[in-house]
């Protein structure tokens, strides 16, 4: 890298560090261009040299919290004897980052929302969305297949669409237990339970059954 890609780079790393506290602060709808480019000290016109949208300027943003709660969650599953486990713990991950990252979780709901406009965001952070995307659908359909090969899962499975029924739903519960000041991890778990009783084969569940009585 030279000097003046150096240089680059640590210029917009400053408009993200801005960004990021004033999208925490504000949310994303009532921040503007403008107040991100007076907080990092650059002008508009530099700042869109950077990025093509507001929505350009929060993906890699959200990419490094995503991030950030993988690798915690790999760390908290490190200890898992089965696979219905790390499926179950995640749940329990993704509200701890919630709870450590105040508005972090309605900045997600707006950048689901806004990022379907591909023509307001760059190719770099289309490819830096496409890879973290790819990453995760990896990791989590290696979950999934190791625990249909255990006998776990039930076979008949669709490894995709089981994916996005388990995101789709962890958002859904996770999101109340977030913006509650008692947090109840317990009742968390047993949503998760609940929530994965669509994916256990009957011997799995018996097993889970014996172990709780």
């Amino acid at each position: 890298m030279t000097r003046k890609e150096r240089e680059m780079e640590q210029r917009r790393e400053e408009m993200l560090k801005a960004a990021k506290e004033l999208f925490l602060k504000k949310g994303y709808d009532a921040l503007t261009i403008k107040e991100i480019a007076e907080k990092a000290e650059f002008s508009r016109l530099t700042i869109y040299s950077y990025f093509k949208s507001k929505i350009d300027i929060l993906i890699p943003i959200i990419i490094r919290g995503f991030r950030e709660d993988t690798e915690n969650y790999i760390k908290n599953t490190k200890d898992c004897k089965s696979n219905y486990e790390k499926l179950k713990m995640y749940g329990r991950s993704q509200c701890l980052f919630f709870k450590k990252n105040p508005g972090f979780h309605l900045l997600i709901v707006q950048f689901r929302k806004h990022s379907l406009n591909k023509e307001k965001i760059s190719k770099r952070n289309l490819l830096l969305l496409q890879e973290s995307n790819k990453n995760s659908e990896e990791h989590f359909s290696k979950i999934i297949k190791e625990g249909i090969k255990n006998k776990e899962f039930r076979k008949d499975l669709n490894i995709k669409v089981s994916q996005q029924y388990f995101f789709k739903s962890i958002f859904a519960i996770v999101h109340p237990f977030v913006f509650n000041d008692k947090l109840d991890l317990s009742e968390l778990d047993l949503e998760m339970e609940y929530l994965l009783r669509a994916f256990i084969t009957r011997n799995f569940e018996n097993k889970l059954n014996k172990k709780g009585d």
